[in-house]
């Protein structure tokens, strides 16, 4: 933990130039996971909610998305880092709390598409989500093997393309990359229902060779705990 936290806290501090080659707002946006670990006569709910109370309240820091984990003592949050070496206020809470942390620096699959020729706006993934709609996360790794670099790419925006469709449709998502050359791995948050699923299966539909995880989520925003 502790040697996470230095890192964390050396690569908030580096000149936005240096955290990526993207958009410098986007070069400043991070996934941070935080899983809490078993602990005897642990109160997760309490925990959960001071976790979210605690991010909320980051001066600087701007919460685009947060989550649960349905069954899992896991929460995790789309960060707007607006000044870098704000990170301390969350690093110091999370190291004494001993919470078992991600961190991983992401950026819009609306640039992503753009950069590869896609015309799409950087608000076509709706980045609204309703506090009580059932929510899943498609998480989407795409490995290049023996596919060229034209070829992946053209692979790459064939289904973007195709995501405009559904999109258009009336299927909402956000999606977000990782912040890496390869391999490429995308993040869908998307509403889950009966009548859902065909699209949405359909939206992580993708080039032959890619790994997918899907995992049932829930909006933090109204979070009270209980049973799920």
């Amino acid at each position: 933990m502790f040697i996470f936290l230095v890192g964390l806290l050396t690569l908030s501090c580096l000149p936005r130039s240096v955290l990526g080659c993207y958009d410098d707002r986007d070069a400043l946006l991070y996934r941070v996971d935080v899983t809490l670990p078993p602990k005897e006569g642990r109160d997760e709910t309490a925990d959960i909610l001071q976790i979210k109370t605690t991010v909320e309240g980051l001066t600087d820091i701007k919460v685009l998305f947060s989550f649960k984990e349905l069954g899992n003592s896991r929460v995790f949050f789309v960060l707007n880092v607006e000044k870098a070496c704000s990170w301390p206020q969350l690093t110091s809470f999370l190291s004494r709390k001993g919470y078992e942390v991600k961190t991983t620096p992401v950026y819009r699959c609306s640039d992503y598409a753009r950069e590869l020729g896609v015309n799409i706006t950087r608000d076509f993934y709706d980045m609204t989500l309703e506090d009580d709609e059932d929510l899943l996360l498609g998480k989407q790794i795409f490995h290049v093997k023996d596919l060229t670099t034209v070829e992946f790419d053209e692979k790459m925006r064939q289904m973007f393309k195709r995501d405009v469709g559904i999109l258009k449709a009336g299927q909402r998502a956000a999606c977000f990359r990782t912040l890496a050359s390869l391999p490429v791995e995308l993040m869908h948050f998307a509403p889950v229902g009966p009548q859902k699923m065909e699209a949405i299966e359909e939206t992580l539909h993708g080039p032959e060779t890619f790994d997918i995880e899907i995992i049932r989520i829930q909006n933090l925003a109204p979070y009270v705990g209980g049973c799920q």
